[in-house]
């Protein structure tokens, strides 16, 4: 693992991806579902204190927020002005899939218009979660493949912040990868918007094959994530 990069990162940081996905699932672990104004506030918190990392959607939306709008009301503008056909939801959705067996789809959607209305946005994320879904319940890979539709899985891989060309990308380095490294690894290969791919990939392989030790060993955020998997978990287990 090293840093550098757009972002001159430091070795371990974690990027808007990494934050988007612990917001919504620290929103989880305290309100036992996915609470859009507890969401949000957290993401308003979040872009405080740091917002290099973080797209032009989630920065625009974050600013009507502070700016007295409503969600509904902000979440819409953005839509009708700058559209919302990005990549930037599909990036955390896979906490939807960790943590629920039914109506995942549904409510990866749902959980995908907290901040990105575009439809083609909430089927990525619906795709995303519920392999992860999948994969959580013992899946193999071949089960989890055979489950998505053929736009995601066939066609050029592009690199881009296009939230199908993202997810495709993403499907492509977890299907073809043998271990999470070398999927991580496919993912950089690729170039472009290489952490959000990464993300969704390694978040799949993650669920799959394990994170080894030494990675996680070198998470600057590794107490954070650490408490937020051991509460999703204690979550779970008192919905079973």
């Amino acid at each position: 693992m090293s840093g550098g990069g757009q972002f001159n990162l430091k070795i371990g940081e974690g990027t808007d991806d990494t934050l988007m996905m612990l917001a919504l699932a620290e929103t989880y672990c305290e309100t036992g579902y996915f609470d859009w104004t507890v969401f949000l506030q957290k993401v308003i918190l979040t872009l405080r204190e740091d917002d290099t990392t973080f797209g032009r959607t989630t920065k625009t939306m974050t600013s009507l927020l502070e700016q007295g709008c409503s969600p509904e009301a902000a979440v819409s503008a953005l839509h009708a002005v700058c559209g919302s056909r990005t990549n930037g939801s599909v990036m955390r959705t896979i906490t939807v899939g960790l943590v629920m067996t039914n109506d995942v789809e549904d409510t990866a959607r749902k959980v995908s218009a907290y901040t990105h209305y575009d439809i083609t946005a909430g089927d990525c994320c619906a795709v995303i979660s519920k392999a992860a879904a999948g994969l959580t319940a013992g899946k193999s890979k071949a089960e989890i493949f055979s489950e998505i539709a053929a736009t995601y899985l066939s066609g050029e891989l592009i690199p881009s912040i296009d939230p199908i060309e993202t997810t495709r990308c993403a499907l492509a380095c977890f299907r073809d990868g043998c271990g999470y490294t070398d999927v991580i690894h496919r993912a950089c290969v690729l170039g472009g918007d290489t952490d959000t791919i990464a993300c969704i990939a390694g978040g799949l392989a993650g669920i799959y094959y394990g994170v080894p030790k030494n990675l996680t060993d070198a998470l600057l955020l590794k107490e954070r994530i650490s408490t937020v998997a051991l509460k999703l978990t204690e979550r779970v287990e008192e919905q079973c």
